[in-house]
């Protein structure tokens, strides 16, 4: 099975070219169009002072020459055409642009969302899938995603390539041979005291940029404090249910006051960063101004000698200078783009992951008997990226049509079981048998319609109550209804505007309705039973009921589910009032295994943990709570 780990160790460790041409390639499968477009956004973009340089120049050679008015104005016509012609395709490249941008940011999530959903499990469970996810959303909320790369990075990029191309053209242009009386302009001092003039900048904007970016990076680590301090004000007050503690306790003044002192202390370091960047910001442009004059001089000593006009000699500087501003424009933001590359990797190796293959192909064998036997022979297993056993040396049988409670404290192992029993992962040593052959060599999809679970970490679609429900399009309306009455919640469900038809939340729906945790537990309940599988597995669905009501959601459901096998998971003790059999689990090993008296009559685990909750679960106590809550209602007489 490929891990995202494995598919981080494929991607190359250090070279920020091959990296960043993995990212350009997520984005040309994504849209093979954007890439061509920004590009022609940049051509059209910087195009315009390129041509307003080239106009300047060529009005000053035609007026050296005493060019005629009418080829003067011939020239100011076609200048004018063109920066119009210019104007108006690079309006519509922007736009082209900005459509791709937004749609290569609309298929990503959709390409992430339909990956998430055909993934294995295991990945989706994998530590540093999950850590590499949270840092790609952390960048992006701090620099951007994709589409601000396509935005600002590539539009630098295009630019410093432009500018390249104008600027080598124009040094090609200015090697034409001269008379022999100036030979230090034929020969190679020329072009290499060009280049160094154009590299000048560069190298001086690049102390500069490392000098200010150190001085940066020390300025964010002395505000990450501040920082975090907003980020928790920000989130405190945004949440409306915490303005009733504010208002109750008057605590306007606290918040405020530490919030206040928090920022201007922030806004204090960053002046401070911003002065001492500052110090280093003016060289850049001190080098690009001594580089300009220097090329005058070059350059406009081939005028002086006759073999240049004056005209083309500001062209020549000019593309020069535009060149040295591009370059220092992308060293300057250079480290965020390489940032951005190296937390968009993430996509990269995400999307490069394997859909998840369905291993298995025999048929489940169909039985009317609903006569399963699975067992577990000597299984361990550890979680993806951990050391620790979650399970060790479990041997297990659950018998047909047994009713099985499986207790422990929290942690003791017990949801990691059910999750191997329902092929959410396998095994690390050991092996799950369904009478008698290996559970991995049954076709997923036919084994699952074997199981009705209930996990205590359950999930609601924002679709209507029927949806939930029968988790399909073409729902039996009937056995929902039965469905929702052993879970007992039907009568809050004929409450709601569209009975079993009202969409849960008001996520998609204006008309939907909000549910508590103990309904929205019973509504998956009603999904487990709606299933009618032959074994049944409820792992702490009831977690947020009390006790009593736990009691008898469980009472009611053991007693529709007659000839099936059920497995009660739970660290409180109201299923094993109906259970057959008890096992107990403990560390991820599995320490006791008997009936409710035999597990009493000897110290332990469970007579511990019965004898701790034991009050909760008598008739009495029942009897009582039931009689309390119809006095609470009873109606007042006059």
């Amino acid at each position: 099975m490929t891990t995202f780990k494995d598919a981080e160790k494929k991607k190359p460790a250090s070279n920020t070219v091959v990296r960043a041409l993995r990212v350009v390639r997520v984005i040309y499968e994504l849209d093979s169009a954007a890439l061509p477009v920004e590009f022609m956004r940049a051509l059209t973009t910087v195009g315009i002072p390129y041509l307003n340089i080239a106009f300047l120049g060529l009005v000053l050679n035609q007026l050296q020459q005493r060019a005629s008015l009418q080829q003067v104005m011939l020239l100011i016509g076609i200048f004018l055409a063109v920066r119009f012609l210019l104007q108006l395709c690079g309006g519509w490249f922007n736009k082209r642009a900005e459509d791709h941008e937004t749609a290569v940011k609309r298929r990503l999530d959709r390409a992430v969302t339909e990956k998430l959903l055909t993934v294995s499990y295991s990945t989706l469970q994998d530590p540093d899938m999950r850590k590499a996810y949270a840092g790609a959303q952390a960048g992006q909320s701090f620099s951007g995603g994709l589409s601000t790369l396509m935005k600002e990075g590539l539009q630098d990029f295009f630019s410093l390539i432009i500018a390249v191309g104008f600027g080598i053209a124009t040094l090609v242009s200015l090697m034409k041979p001269m008379a022999a009386s100036s030979a230090w302009l034929n020969d190679d001092r020329y072009p290499l005291m060009i280049l160094a003039l154009l590299i000048l900048p560069i190298v001086v904007g690049s102390w500069s940029i490392k000098h200010s970016n150190r001085i940066q990076q020390g300025v964010i680590q002395k505000i990450i404090p501040s920082n975090r301090r907003f980020t928790y004000f920000f989130n405190f007050t945004e949440n409306m249910d915490n303005h009733q503690v504010v208002r109750l306790y008057r605590a306007s003044d606290l918040i405020m006051h530490r919030e206040t002192n928090s920022t201007m202390a922030s806004l204090q370091q960053i002046w401070d960063g911003d002065w001492q960047m500052a110090k280093y910001g003016h060289w850049p442009n001190l080098a690009i101004a001594v580089a300009v004059i220097g090329l005058y001089i070059l350059v406009g000593a081939k005028a002086l000698l006759g073999s240049l006009a004056i005209g083309s000699v500001m062209i020549a500087v000019g593309y020069f200078q535009q060149l040295m501003t591009a370059a220092y424009q992308f060293l300057q933001q250079v480290g965020m783009y390489v940032n951005m590359v190296d937390y968009l990797q993430f996509y990269v190796d995400f999307l490069a992951l394997p859909d998840h293959e369905k291993s298995g192909s025999l048929p489940v064998e169909k039985r009317n008997d609903n006569e399963f036997a699975i067992q577990f022979h000597d299984v361990s297993f550890k979680y993806p990226g951990s050391d620790e056993w979650a399970l060790r040396h479990v041997n297990l049988t659950l018998n047909i049509g047994e009713r099985l409670a499986l207790v422990g404290r929290n942690g003791s192992g017990k949801t990691t079981l059910i999750k191997l029993l329902v092929r959410l992962f396998k095994p690390t040593e050991g092996m799950i048998t369904l009478n008698d052959i290996d559970i991995q060599k049954y076709d997923e999809d036919e084994y699952r319609s074997l199981l009705g679970v209930v996990f205590q970490d359950f999930r609601l679609f924002a679709y209507s109550i029927a949806e939930n429900v029968a988790a399909t399009t073409q729902p039996d309306r009937d056995r929902i209804w039965q469905a929702l009455t052993v879970a007992d919640v039907a009568d809050r469900v004929k409450r709601m505007p569209e009975t079993i038809d009202t969409p849960i939340t008001t996520a998609l729906s204006d008309d939907g309705v909000d549910v508590s945790g103990g309904e929205a537990q019973k509504i998956a309940i009603a999904r487990a039973w709606y299933k009618n599988a032959p074994i049944m597995i409820l792992d702490e669905p009831t977690a947020a009921l009390d006790p009593i009501s736990e009691y008898e959601i469980y009472q009611r459901f053991d007693e529709l589910i007659e000839g099936k096998t059920a497995i009660y998971v739970s660290h409180r003790m109201s299923s094993t009032r109906f259970s057959q059999r008890i096992v107990v689990l403990d560390h991820g090993q599995l320490v006791q295994d008997g009936t409710h008296a035999s597990l009493m009559a000897k110290s332990g685990i469970y007579r511990d943990l019965f004898n701790a909750q034991a009050q909760y679960y008598t008739e009495d106590r029942i009897k009582a709570a039931r009689k309390k809550v119809a006095t609470s209602v009873a109606p007042v007489a006059n």
